[in-house]
């Protein structure tokens, strides 16, 4: 089970981060937001099916990639902090590109 550490956009004066990882048949998110990053913390996790998703890819940048993913319903939207129009974009570091590689395999191999 491959860990990858994320960030999401800061939702007011809160700080959205977690890790991604696959596990017993599902795409875990492990998310902690946070006010300013220390105080008031919520942790939550949440469990995606591998039919629930229209599309997972990574998007590359120059020093941060993202992990797409894409739902076929809008309401998996709604579960994961911040706002999201059609999709999440999950900020992984260029390092991990390997990673998210690996993630997205596992996670295609179930379905």
């Amino acid at each position: 089970m491959n860990r990858i550490t994320f960030t999401l956009p800061d939702v007011g004066l809160r700080e959205i981060r977690g890790m991604v990882y696959v596990a017993d048949g599902f795409l875990v998110l492990k998310i902690q937001n946070a006010l300013l990053g220390m105080l008031d913390t919520e942790k939550e996790i949440v469990r995606i099916e591998p039919g629930a998703l229209e599309d997972l890819r990574i998007k590359r940048g120059l020093f941060v990639d993202r992990l797409v993913l894409q739902p076929r319903r809008m309401d998996l939207l709604d579960l994961i902090p911040g706002e999201h129009r059609v999709a999440v974009q999950l900020r992984v570091w260029r390092k991990y590109r390997r990673e998210l590689e690996r993630l997205i395999e596992e996670f295609e191999a179930l379905s």
